[in-house]
């Protein structure tokens, strides 16, 4: 199934002793990026995070972040002078290289990263249960994220299916009217050709124009890009309920049309297929923007 690459979530569990909580989000990226913010207690977790993540999706950016609130019983705050000392020390430097005075005040030191610790109560022993609470938010954590994405995938598919049908439609369009303004094409190559040629000889050979207008037809032609554009069409509605196709094939593949309806408006000089062209293109962009967001 499609999976769009935007999908959130947010999971807590409760040991007794804590509250462990989870964030899930990612966003739309060319490849799979993961970054992991994890408190102190089960930062040796993140390899373990990392790859759950990683084996969860193809590409996206996707952020986790878990928070773990204390019971106030097994909590205990603790002041780390060392830390300390070197915030002051670095807070008096810079004081002094700015020419300021005054002391440091401890007040604006507490609330910096590490000046104030967690001390649990019951020490090592909250391993194996933050461990096993870690495991329990990010499986489920994971499966309600992953649901929200199939869930954005699958509205999607469904957008991304009645562009391609108007797609459809229009290249039928560009078939038909062609098939008129293809006998006017013909007519003007054919007179052009012919006072290049009667330039040269009295007598133009039917044969020789023939072989002219073929060699010239790249350059007028546009029934092969027809054929190659509703080829493209039937391929993408194909791959669109292909459960293991992904957004990066989907991307090439309207790349490709898009190169064959470019090659259709600036071949054709017929007013109708050219504004066909234009409204092809614009689809086709409009489609590109969703594709965009898949997996």
């Amino acid at each position: 199934m499609l999976k769009s690459m935007t999908g959130f979530s947010r999971t807590e569990e409760r040991t007794g002793l804590c509250i462990v909580a989870l964030e899930i989000s990612s966003v739309n990226h060319r490849n799979q990026e993961i970054s992991v913010r994890l408190p102190r207690e089960i930062s040796h977790l993140e390899p373990m995070i990392q790859q759950k993540l990683r084996s969860s999706s193809r590409r996206g950016k996707i952020q986790a972040r878990i928070d773990i609130s204390w019971d106030s019983a097994v909590k205990a705050s603790r002041i780390e002078s060392e830390v300390l000392k070197g915030y002051a020390k670095e807070m008096q430097d810079i004081r002094v290289q700015l020419g300021m005075k005054g002391e440091v005040n401890l007040e604006l030191l507490l609330p910096l990263p590490g000046a104030v610790s967690s001390q649990e109560a019951a020490g090592s022993e909250l391993e194996g249960i933050l461990k096993d609470a870690v495991e329990t938010i990010l499986d489920r954590g994971i499966e309600e994220w992953d649901s929200m994405r199939v869930k954005e995938g699958e509205h999607l598919q469904g957008a991304i299916l009645d562009l391609m049908i108007q797609f459809g439609n229009i290249t039928g369009v560009i078939e038909d009217k062609w098939s008129t303004a293809r006998e006017k094409a013909l007519s003007s190559v054919r007179e052009r050709i012919s006072q290049v040629l009667g330039a040269y000889a009295p007598a133009v050979d039917e044969n020789r124009i023939a072989q002219e207008i073929v060699l010239l037809s790249d350059k007028w032609d546009i029934t092969e890009e027809i054929a190659r554009s509703s080829s493209h069409v039937d391929k993408f509605l194909g791959l669109v309920h292909n459960d293991e196709v992904s957004g990066k094939t989907l991307d090439f593949l309207l790349q490709e049309m898009n190169r064959e309806i470019n090659t259709i408006a600036s071949k054709v000089q017929d007013p109708e297929v050219r504004w066909a062209a234009v409204e092809a293109k614009g689809l086709l962009e409009s489609i590109r923007e969703q594709v965009q967001n898949l997996e």
